[in-house]
């Protein structure tokens, strides 16, 4: 009796594993069968059908990446964006050896003008997943898309602080304001002058009754020298450059003389330092007014704020040449120039030799050569650059990431948005554009 239980036993294992075994081998087919049934709906474009149908392949193969996408290509023809997008993304991150889900997700975004929405994904894509080189890859080719930023100014400065200067054109002539880097104002356009923000946070501007004040990013007045002083610059470090009776010196915050002034001319202060000339020559001088160099200098090249000592360093010029040096004059590497742009707060400074525009690093290494037709220094990791009598931006490793196209271009801010000006049917217009990956 137990024998024939024990045999029984045996027999309905038997069965069992021959049925599993039929199952195994039957898969395959079934799998076989519901993309031939998938097929069918999609010649009649019956795709709802059609992805039941994978989903159903998938129940037997989950990890085929092949059937997931031909099913997420379903959710796109009947207008499942949304489900497309997901189905791309989960097969992206699970499997980081294939590289078609990923590179599907982002052909889409690419066609559909979307690659705004690409630089997200691939930011938190590669934040989990480091070492994926595609994903590195398609980051790096997008990263000079851009969207335009509406902006009702008809002119833009280049941005400085994260702030610009505007204009509007009145019945009574032009007048000034100042916007932030989306164009939204500030500082009202109601002004004879403007500056842009500085370090400090307030923005000079000339009023109509020719009296100068710093107003903060209310727009409100909250500085205001004595009308003696002209010819004012940014409040940087506490420190304001102005003139008076024909000769230059520093005020402090409260607007009260920190310096004799007994210079011809002179800077505005960055990381407490500036220039200063007297009788035709420069020296670097402290946010005081004491001189850290002798007055040697035939130039001191200065941005178009007045500043010369971003980074800490001054590029000067020499008799016929210019060179890098430190606050205590010292020379810093042995390249010479021909022209000079002066270090924004970060990145490269734009050199010329030979007619043609190349970049320098605070050590004073040629890191690009020259090969441009005129440049900016570099911001916010890019330049402008011009080619062919068109501007366009570069990256640090001299990769060109917006192609040139724009008549005039200005350096970025730090959320990566740069005035340009474009030529189009109407003439010459300002925008404002934004780089898809500081997005």
């Amino acid at each position: 009796m137990k024998r024939n239980v024990i045999l029984g036993l045996v027999g309905l294992l038997a069965v069992s594993w021959l049925a599993a075994v039929n199952d195994m081998v039957s898969i395959p087919k079934k799998i076989k069968e519901h993309i031939e049934k998938a097929q069918i709906f999609e010649e009649k474009q019956i795709y709802v059908d059609a992805v039941d149908e994978y989903q159903g392949a998938l129940e037997y193969d989950k990890g085929n990446v092949e059937l997931s996408l031909k099913m997420a290509e379903d959710y796109l023809a009947y207008g499942e964006d949304s489900k497309f997008i997901s189905t791309c993304q989960s097969v992206a991150e699970a499997n980081q050896s294939d590289t078609s889900a990923l590179n599907t997700l982002m052909e889409y975004y690419k066609d559909n003008a979307q690659e705004d929405r690409a630089v997200r994904y691939l930011k938190s894509f590669t934040k989990s997943y480091p070492e994926n080189e595609n994903a590195q890859k398609w980051l790096k080719k997008l990263q000079g898309t851009y969207s335009r930023i509406y902006c009702q100014y008809a002119q833009l400065s280049g941005l400085y602080n994260d702030s610009m200067v505007v204009e509007e054109e009145t019945e009574s002539g032009v007048l000034y304001g100042v916007a932030d880097i989306e164009g939204r104002e500030l500082a009202e356009c109601k002004y004879k002058e403007a500056h842009p923000y500085s370090e400090d946070g307030y923005a000079l501007v000339l009023r109509d009754n020719d009296t100068y004040a710093y107003v903060d990013r209310d727009g409100l007045a909250r500085k205001a020298p004595d009308e003696c002083y002209k010819d004012l610059g940014l409040l940087n470090d506490d420190r304001v450059p102005a003139s008076k009776d024909g000769k230059y010196g520093f005020l402090d915050e409260n607007m009260e003389e920190t310096t004799d002034f007994s210079w011809d001319a002179v800077s505005s202060v960055s990381n407490r330092l500036a220039a200063a000339q007297k009788k035709g020559k420069w020296a670097i001088v402290n946010q005081n007014g004491k001189a850290k160099t002798d007055y040697q200098y035939d130039d001191v090249v200065m941005d178009e704020n007045g500043i010369c000592s971003n980074q800490s360093v001054f590029i000067v010029k020499e008799g016929k040449s210019y060179h890098i040096v430190s606050s205590k004059g010292k020379d810093i590497g042995k390249e010479t120039f021909d022209d000079a742009k002066a270090f924004n707060k970060d990145g490269y400074a734009a050199v010329e030799k030979n007619g043609k525009w190349g970049f320098v690093d605070v050590d004073g290494k040629l890191v690009i050569d020259c090969q441009y037709d005129d440049a900016l220094s570099f911001s916010s990791g890019y330049a402008a650059v011009k080619q062919d009598d068109a501007w366009g931006y570069i990256d640090m490793e001299n990769t060109m990431a917006i192609e040139p196209g724009f008549a005039l271009a200005t350096s970025l801010s730090s959320e990566g948005t740069a005035a340009v000006k474009l030529v189009n049917e109407d003439g010459e217009i300002w925008q404002l554009i934004q780089l898809s990956i500081f997005e």
